[in-house]
């Protein structure tokens, strides 16, 4: 019971010297788990997934375009729609590939 007291008395001085900051490092690491991890890891799914686009594959746009890759450049993509119609689109704005 001696040993407890002063123990109890050292961890309120560290507690009051540290002040708010375990909990903002606390919430850092929520934060980060929770949305910061996530979000990176989805930004390299995404890349690698351009990186492995070939010629013949249905693809998706952000805006919504469908269709199928014609010509691959650096850059940009030719995305033959149909009738014929051929749409240059950037690389990056591939949302993802439609296994139909």
């Amino acid at each position: 019971m001696k040993f407890i007291l002063p123990l109890n008395n050292l961890t309120n001085n560290i507690l009051q010297t540290l002040g708010p900051i375990p909990i903002y490092l606390l919430l850092f690491v929520v934060i980060y788990f929770l949305m910061i991890r996530p979000s990176i890891q989805q930004q390299k799914k995404h890349a690698n997934m351009l990186s492995n686009l070939k010629k013949g594959d249905s693809v998706v746009t952000k805006g919504g375009l469908m269709g199928k890759i014609f010509e691959i450049n650096k850059e940009n993509v030719l995305l033959d729609v149909g009738n014929n119609a051929k749409l240059r689109v950037l690389k990056s704005h591939i949302s993802n590939i439609d296994n139909q």
